[in-house]
């Protein structure tokens, strides 16, 4: 399909960004009345408002918070309640400020200054005697918070300073107030400080008087104890010393003492062992070191060796023999007594060994005993040592920090002064016209365009044309709207005359003015329907709308006066049976017409009247039937769509609106085409979308939409980014 207007393609995305801007500048030009009238309420409301305001003045203080204040006592000596900890924090200005704006600090400036009983600090100048009378006397909470009402705190960035605002309609007492704010704060610092300080050294005082009774105590003690364990001439250090040395030496002896035990017994045990009937078979080493022994030893193996030699001469009994054998038994006496005498020396060494381990090891486990005991004594003497210097200690603290404290009482350090004091302003700070009535204006746009937006959003009336394909319907042209002004103005152009303008000359404007926008329009949507469909031709068409006063039989006549004018033979047949109007709009007789033609009244040739414009001819309606619905479903009708497509180009049926009656309905199956005409701004989309349902359920073929009567001039709903007309149009009237 070719239409005058872009075809729908992608456009590019400045494209789209710009066609966003404009139908954003069209919603508003469409609803400007709106948002004007709210902007004109709001800025005279605004002015308005703000002139009978009263004046207010603000007075401003700058106060400087001083981290590090000079002292006479110098910087080791810092105050009880010193804020120097938290300047590394922002928290301290903040709560600063919230002191200066404290219920606390504005109670002690309407105490000073007697705010409770300013009748005009407090609004109630103003009112009238009797009403004053009725109000409850004013209390110093009352004025308290209608100053901090009036009172604002702002930081410098990045600085020290904090501003004091105070407004009030007295230019004089909002620097008094701003002041006193300030001078009651400083005030109330230096007290709250002063009485921190006080309370601390009472503190103090009394946690010294108890600690030195602590201290007193604790060296008591320590001397009972130093006097009950005889540690005065003798430290408890020295006699641990002494009895560690008594244990090391007991132990070394007692080891020593042990180790030759152990010898004494194995020696006994091996002279034990040597005591045999043989003496010539003892071998232990005691035995053989002992030189008496070994001369027995050696004199009894002498013997033993003589009698052996007399053995072999003599016998046992023979008095040699004897006189050896009585000399061995002899020998053999004193050997055995001798070495019976070692075993009981080294018994008698093993005796006293032992007594002596003994005694060893009940000294040892005195001295461990006494170690023992020493040790409890030194853990009782460290706990009332430690006690006597850790209260001392304490003691010592606690008097230092009186000391700091007493002289810090003595003197007045202030965290904060003031640097430049409140003076009397000489214009108001309130109220702002210059604000105001911006702000206002703001407000009313902002109104007026919500306004706006929901009137758009609840009008449900068709604007433009992406409104009518939303439907599914393609829209073939826009035809202007056509005042009568303008019929008017075209009338007197054609006629030289100013005349009444009748509904005739608007219907027949394309003939009568065939350079105005209307007959423009009409050749647009001609171009298109010729081009809607390259595989359909649109011979018969049928014009209908969904109301009544929509335009349709204006529509019908322009775009037949159209056709004709591009050299077709076009018929133009009025179905509309119950109210006919094409015939009085070329001041022709209703004559003859469909209806007389349907029944056989008249034949078709002699029913077709021609008019003043060349190529266009008219079918009437003819005399109005009790049945118009029956006649347009007979046989005879079909017939009459056949005559006329042969005789003509083209044939349009002006019918009935589909809401009033269903004839529409009915002649539309039967022809090519149906071109649907739409009211802009009168037309519903919900009786739009029934008008169309009704013609696709009885299967008839859409060929397009007019969206009549429209603004195209003022671009207001869109139509100008598609259409541009330097003519202006005419009126007419369905």
């Amino acid at each position: 399909m070719s239409m005058n207007r872009p075809e729908t393609v992608a456009p590019p995305a400045n494209e789209e960004s710009n066609q966003d801007i404009w139908r954003l500048v069209e919603f508003l030009f469409a609803y400007k009345w709106v948002i004007f009238a709210f902007a004109v309420v709001g800025t005279g409301a605004a002015f308005f408002w703000t002139i009978k305001q009263p004046k207010i003045y603000a007075a401003q203080c700058t106060l400087e918070y001083i981290p590090n204040p000079p002292s006479a006592l110098g910087q080791k000596i810092e105050g009880v309640s010193s804020p120097f900890s938290y300047w590394s924090d922002r928290e301290y200005f903040a709560t600063q400020n919230l002191i200066i704006s404290s219920r606390a600090v504005a109670e002690r400036v309407v105490e000073k200054l007697g705010l409770q009983y300013d009748e005009d600090f407090l609004g109630r100048a103003s009112l009238p005697e009797v009403e004053r009378a009725k109000l409850s006397p004013p209390t110093i909470a009352e004025a308290a918070d209608r100053l901090r009402g009036s009172l604002s705190i702002v930081e410098e960035r990045n600085t020290r300073l904090v501003h004091v605002h105070v407004e009030d309609r007295d230019p004089k007492r909002a620097a008094l107030l701003a002041n006193a704010v300030v001078d009651e704060y400083m005030t109330k610092d230096v007290e709250d400080r002063l009485g921190s300080t006080s309370a601390a050294l009472e503190w103090l005082g009394r946690q010294l008087d108890g600690l030195k009774e602590q201290l007193e105590t604790a060296e008591i003690a320590l001397h009972d104890f130093k006097e009950k364990n005889h540690t005065l001439s003798i430290s408890l250090e020295d006699r641990q010393n002494i009895v560690a040395a008594d244990i090391q030496r007991y132990s070394e002896a007692l080891t020593s003492t042990r180790t030759e035990r152990i010898q004494l017994q194995a020696r006994l045990a091996a002279l034990r062992d040597a005591n045999v009937d043989d003496p010539l078979q003892v071998h232990a080493s005691v035995v053989d070191d002992s030189p008496t022994i070994r001369q027995l030893r050696e004199s009894y193996a002498a013997l033993l060796s003589e009698r052996d030699e007399l053995a072999t001469s003599y016998g046992d009994a023979h008095p040699k023999m004897q006189a050896v054998n009585a000399k061995l038994t002899t020998l053999r006496t004193r050997l055995r007594a001798e070495v019976d005498g070692v075993i009981r020396r080294a018994e008698v060494d093993l005796n006293e060994i032992e007594t002596v381990e003994n005694g060893l090891r009940a000294a040892l486990a005195d001295a461990n005993s006494d170690g023992m005991a020493l040790n409890l004594r030194e853990i009782e003497y460290r706990r009332l040592t430690r006690s006597r210097d850790n209260t001392a200690e304490l003691y010592s603290a606690i008097m230092e920090r009186t000391a700091e404290t007493d002289l810090a009482r003595a003197l007045r350090v202030e965290y904060a002064q003031i640097v430049d004091r409140a003076v009397a302003p000489e214009y108001a700070f309130k109220p702002r016209l210059r604000i105001n009535v911006p702000i206002g204006s703001g407000i009313g746009l902002l109104l007026g365009c919500v306004v706006a937006f929901v009137l758009s959003r609840i009008d449900r009336s068709v604007r433009t044309a992406e409104a009518v394909e939303a439907q599914g319907l393609t829209v073939l042209g826009l035809l202007p709207e056509i005042s009568s002004g303008r019929a008017a103005a075209a009338a007197n152009k054609l006629r030289r005359r100013r005349a009444r303008v009748t509904s005739r000359e608007r219907d027949l404007i394309v003939h009568l003015n065939p350079k105005s926008a209307v007959a423009e329009c009409c050749r647009t949507v001609r171009t298109n329907l010729m081009f809607a469909s390259a595989d359909r031709q649109y011979r018969a068409l049928v014009i209908t709308s969904g109301s009544p006063r929509e335009g349709k039989t204006t529509v019908s006549i322009s775009l037949a006066i159209s056709l004709a004018q591009s050299g077709k033979r076009v018929l133009l047949v009025d179905t509309d049976m119950r109210k006919p109007r094409v015939h009085r709009a070329f001041g022709l007789k209703s004559g003859p017409g469909v209806t007389s033609v349907l029944v056989g009244e008249a034949e078709f040739a002699d029913a077709v009247q021609e008019t003043e414009v060349p190529g266009l001819s008219i079918l009437s309606s003819g005399p109005v039937p009790p049945n118009p619905s029956e006649l347009l479903h007979t046989q005879q009708f079909r017939q009459l769509i056949e005559k006329c497509k042969e005789s003509y180009d083209t044939v349009l049926f002006d019918s009935p609106p589909l809401a009033a009656v269903t004839d529409a309905a009915i002649i539309a199956p039967q022809v090519d085409g149906v071109l649907f005409v739409i009211h802009a701004q009168r037309t519903t989309r919900d009786a739009l979308s029934q008008s169309l349902r009704q013609l696709r359920d009885v299967s008839a073929h859409l060929a397009g939409g007019i969206l009549n009567d429209v603004d195209l001039s003022s671009r207001k709903y869109g139509y100008g980014s598609y259409y541009y007309y330097n003519r202006e149009g005419y009126s007419s009237e369905a």
